[in-house]
């Protein structure tokens, strides 16, 4: 070999001594240096798309004024327009809620009329019987005797004192009440008085012995009775009936009747307080 021919490569450096670009040769990254810049990429997209919704919100304080101005007028057409209609709607309710209350009231005190069940004399306590007691009295006070003309005959004057006859007027009084509700035919009427007024009149007879009771007297045999006064005459100089053919008014009746409501009402007390 002479001196002028070049050396031959070094077997120990075969590879590119340079980069494909000409430029010298960089060494390949790191693990780590390649998971740093895929972050820094992502940052990048990250902070590109909230840079484009942070452009996007830019005319939201705009749009919020516009619907701020949309509300108000909104509710400027609400109280100028729709108030008064919505004040007569709400009259016209309450009036029209008010018209239904009386008319249902109406019904159901109707229906309350209605209710005329016979009265269970039997079953009734204190204070049930005592309400009771005027009201059967006072409808034979004032329709029984005076629009039927019943006599002291018919009715003794110690009526209240048998409790038969309490009870046979008592229904007698609630078949009375039942023929004249407005819901009744007449022929309920007519049966009353065909059928259960002289019943009732004749059932008087036998639950009241008149060997023993009659006008001003009670439990007293025919051959004990004082003899009654003798008649005067009246007003008008006209003699009165005698006693059996006189109405049964509750002056003759009275003072009986507010002694077996005084017998009947402690003889109640006195269970209510054994039960």
């Amino acid at each position: 070999m002479t001196d002028s021919t070049p050396p031959g490569p070094d077997p120990e450096h075969t590879g590119p001594a340079s980069a494909p670009d000409g430029g010298p040769l960089n060494p390949p990254p790191s693990a780590a240096a390649a998971a740093a810049l895929l972050e820094v990429r992502r940052m990048r997209g990250r902070l590109a798309d909230l840079t484009e919704t942070v452009a996007g919100l830019r005319g939201l304080p705009g749009r919020v004024d516009h619907y701020t101005e949309l509300h108000q007028q909104l509710a400027a057409t609400v109280s100028e327009d729709l108030a008064p209609g919505l004040a007569a709607l709400r009259e016209f309710t309450n009036a029209e809620l008010a018209r239904q209350d009386a008319q249902l009231e109406e019904v159901l005190t109707e229906l309350r009329r209605e209710r005329n069940s016979p009265v269970d004399w039997p079953a009734l306590s204190e204070e049930q019987a005592r309400e009771q007691w005027p009201i059967l009295g006072r409808w034979i006070a004032e329709v029984f005797v005076p629009w039927y003309e019943i006599t002291r005959e018919e009715l003794p004057d110690c009526w209240p004192l048998h409790r038969p006859a309490l009870v046979e007027l008592s229904w007698l009084r609630s078949a009375h009440v039942q023929a004249y509700l407005r819901s009744s035919p007449p022929s309920v009427a007519g049966e009353w008085h065909q059928r259960w007024r002289p019943g009732a009149v004749d059932r008087l007879r036998a639950v009241i012995d008149r060997s023993l009771c009659g006008p001003g007297f009670h439990q007293v045999p025919e051959g004990h009775r004082p003899a009654p006064p003798p008649p005067t005459p009246g007003p008008d100089g006209r003699m009165p009936p005698p006693p059996g053919r006189q109405l049964a008014l509750a002056r003759h009746w009275q003072d009986n009747y507010n002694r077996a409501v005084e017998q009947d009402l402690a003889w109640r007390r006195q269970r209510e307080a054994q039960d």
